[in-house]
């Protein structure tokens, strides 16, 4: 009597789901150590202007420090825009829209699709014409559904404990370390400006993040078709077992 083999073989995709899970597992930190943090602010030291307030504690410089912004809903839709900025000494270093070097200050009615103009919130100016929204109750008359952005910032400290450890943190006005919406763009939850949140207090928003040790655990897009295929291919070769070995028969 010949007994039914019981070998399964993992596909080229379920091995490529398995690496990508331990590559994805591996970026992650056991425990994330924090290092400075991110606070937003709307009106605070430049009028109808959002600003993010870093407190560096890192007992180091924060040097190649970019933001990656993405818009997300209403007309920034999908602009992205990369934003180089100065190394970040102790304590506390302010960025201002508008006044970021190397970037145009549009205010109010400036051109639309520029995430890091002054005023960002009335940038688009009443567009479309005749644009109309309940969330609009501070006045019609730039009223737009601009769209909010997120925020990818990295860096790398330079002396002190942690010196040429890379650094990151990734929030948005919705996804953030206060764990509901921030305001600090002047734009309320979808996007739309001329809202309750254009409210000129001068004060900050809510601390928006942490910034931690290591690189943004994003796996690429890529990186998730590759486990997503994996996965359906874990799944099929598991039916393919259960099946075979119902339907074996003893020699």
């Amino acid at each position: 009597m010949t007994k039914p083999s019981t070998t399964k073989y993992l596909s080229i995709p379920a091995l490529a789901a398995a690496g990508a899970l331990a590559s994805a597992a591996a970026v992650q930190p056991a425990k994330a150590t924090v290092v400075a943090t991110i606070q937003g602010a709307y009106d605070k030291d430049f009028y109808d202007t959002p600003e993010l307030d870093f407190f560096n504690t890192s007992g180091g410089t924060l040097t190649n420090a970019k933001m990656v912004l993405t818009g997300y809903q209403g007309l920034n839709n999908g602009v992205t825009a990369t934003v180089p900025l100065a190394d970040f000494a102790a304590g506390q270093t302010d960025i201002v829209w508008g006044f970021i070097p190397g970037f145009a200050n549009y205010p109010t009615s400036g051109p639309g699709g520029n995430l890091t103009s002054y005023d960002y919130d009335d940038e688009w100016g009443n567009t479309p014409a005749g644009y109309t929204n309940p969330a609009c109750v501070v006045g019609a008359a730039l009223c737009s559904p601009v769209g909010n952005f997120k925020v990818t910032f990295t860096a790398t400290i330079s002396g002190g404990t942690f010196n040429g450890d890379p650094v990151f943190a990734v929030f948005s006005p919705t996804t953030n370390f206060t764990g509901g919406f921030v305001g600090w763009e002047g734009l309320d939850q979808n996007g739309v400006s001329e809202s309750v949140f254009d409210e000129h207090s001068g004060t900050f928003g809510g601390t928006l993040a942490v910034i931690q040790i290591g690189l943004p655990p994003v796996p690429e897009p890529s990186t998730w078709a590759m486990m997503l295929v994996g996965f359906g291919g874990l799944g099929f070769a598991a039916y393919r077992a259960r099946k075979g070995a119902k339907g074996s028969v003893p020699a």
